[in-house]
């Protein structure tokens, strides 16, 4: 015969299960948040050990490594609004510094801003948002106010030096003086004072220290020039010219038409005459001692997290907005679809997740995801594409996609000259050519397509263009070395996209980019790609 359970025994457990759930409820967990403008993967950490970046790798050490992590187009502005937001372009229609995510979609919900509605202390200083875009780094909606935004002031960024023949600043501009004279070190101090402020409110913080350098012009403190000499500075070889067979559309000289030094003074950067060698090394001798003055500034606010107990409660990232030319395909910007343009550095250390290192392809997108899961918090909005990398950091050998997609627009004053280029200024609907890039293991492929559609209707929409966007006006397709990927000399050599031996990989690759970009919209974009 079946015995009935007595209705207050029932009570009393479903009591006890309440009890137990209100006991495991998560306590709340920092954020901070190391973002760094223009930063390739040039750190110690990633095999560049001719760069002293002892701190960071210090964190590399503690936290997992992201050895392909890639930004979604390969520009400040339009990255930034991308990731802050966790949408592709195409999705937010933001490619450049006309508009920004706020005027195109002005019901998004950035991940300042959803840190904040849970609760969260949110500070910000340097450059986190692109300057203006969204107004005002969106102070009022993405920071908490604690403490006012700290805006990045460009007279501190800039070497106040010109060549005496040109009359042009000095890219290479080492610099005595006070460091309370450089924004960086203002923004190390202010991400210090913010954690300190969130604290004695005993509120979670989230806060984002965004570092300028080493951006453009290279103007940093002369004892990081110091830490290098000529036999530490390698300049590219075998990727000093731009690759073989490939389109003229593909590279780029856009923001950087030019290059100046002392010695050398000022040469222009040109599709087929590489900048002379010396010179090169001199330019990367800049980077390099820009890398570690914000090395230093890192470590700085990194000790004072942890000697707040900051390791037992707090995520840290550390990452770039996208890559940069150091010489490699005879460039020296991003504004490409190449691997140096596209690939960036990115380091999780969080409470709970033991430090080791991951081959996992991911994107700048998934850090709204990442952060949020981490973080605990639930009801992130639907539209956010990106996916958390939290199963990748519990099992480094997982995976969330097996591709990362990168876009960048093209604007030609002269279409005999497509590189010669720049859209900074145009609106979306001005824009006549779209190139995106898809990197897979072995392989990076990219299209390049005539850009004729309606900026407020998602490209490729309901398929493979029809009408809406032309046939590709150039194709690449590099094949991508899988083992010496801290080799930075190694990558897109040639172009092997009229090949017949790689017909096959480039039909493949081809049909899955347009499935992705026909898939990339709508609130079930990131289950369907």
């Amino acid at each position: 015969m079946r015995r009935s359970t007595p209705l207050a025994v029932l009570l009393c457990a479903a009591a006890a299960a309440a009890s137990s759930k209100k006991k495991q409820k998560k306590k709340p967990v920092n954020v901070l948040w190391l973002l760094v403008d223009d930063l390739r993967p040039q750190l110690g950490a990633y095999g560049q050990r001719e760069t002293q970046t002892p701190r960071l790798d210090a964190l590399a050490r503690e936290g997992v490594v992201f050895e392909r992590a890639y930004c979604q187009l390969s520009v400040c502005a339009p990255s930034r609004n991308s990731f802050m937001t966790g949408r592709r372009p195409d999705s937010l229609r933001v490619y450049n510094f006309v508009d920004h995510f706020r005027s195109t979609t002005p019901d998004a919900i950035a991940l300042p801003e959803f840190f904040r509605s849970k609760g969260y202390v949110t500070l910000g200083a340097g450059k986190t948002y692109q300057p203006g875009k969204p107004p005002l780094y969106d102070e009022g909606r993405s920071w908490s106010g604690e403490l006012p935004y700290l805006h990045l002031t460009k007279n501190l960024t800039r070497c106040a030096e010109r060549h005496p023949s040109s009359n042009k600043f000095l890219d290479v501009c080492p610099t005595e003086g006070s460091d309370q004279d450089f924004m960086d070190r203002r923004t190390a101090d202010y991400s210090i004072e913010a954690m300190s402020i969130a604290r004695s409110k005993k509120k979670p913080f989230f806060v984002a220290c965004g570092l300028y350098r080493p951006h453009l012009r290279w103007h940093v403190p002369k004892r990081f020039y110091d830490l290098y000499g000529p036999s530490n500075i390698r300049a590219p070889r075998r990727t000093r010219q731009v690759p073989v067979d490939m389109p003229d559309v593909a590279w780029a000289n856009e923001g950087c038409h030019t290059m100046t030094t002392r010695e050398h003074g000022t040469k222009k950067v040109v599709l087929h005459r590489p900048l002379p060698v010396q010179m090169q090394r001199d330019l990367v001798r800049g980077y390099m001692a820009c890398v570690s003055w914000v090395d230093q500034l890192s470590g700085e606010v990194l000790d004072a997290l942890d000697g707040a107990g900051g390791k037992a409660d707090t995520i840290v990232l550390l990452s770039s907005d996208h890559g940069f030319h150091l010489g490699e395909q005879a460039s020296w910007t991003k504004h490409t679809l190449f691997e140096h343009s596209a690939r960036v550095p990115f380091v999780i250390r969080a409470p709970g997740i033991k430090p080791g290192r991951t081959r996992a392809p991911v994107e700048l997108i998934d850090i709204y995801r990442t952060l949020a899961d981490l973080a605990h918090l639930s009801k992130v909005p639907e539209d956010v594409q990106g996916s958390s990398l939290v199963p990748v950091l519990r099992d480094t050998h997982s995976q969330i996609r097996n591709f990362s997609l990168t876009q960048y627009p093209r604007c030609p004053r002269d279409w005999s000259k497509m590189w010669d280029a720049n859209c900074k200024r145009l609106s979306a609907k001005d824009i006549p050519v779209m190139g995106y890039s898809l990197r897979v293991p072995g392989w990076r492929f990219t299209e390049w397509y005539r850009w004729e559609r309606d900026p407020r209707a998602p490209i490729f929409e309901g398929g493979p263009p029809r009408g809406r966007v032309a046939a590709p006006i150039a194709t690449e397709l590099y094949a991508l070395p899988e083992t010496a990927e801290d080799d930075f000399d190694a990558f897109e050599r040639r172009n092997v996209a009229a090949h017949a031996d790689a017909a096959c990989a480039l039909r493949g690759l081809r049909e899955a980019l347009l499935e992705l970009l026909a898939c990339q919209h709508g609130a079930s974009a990131r289950d369907r790609a």
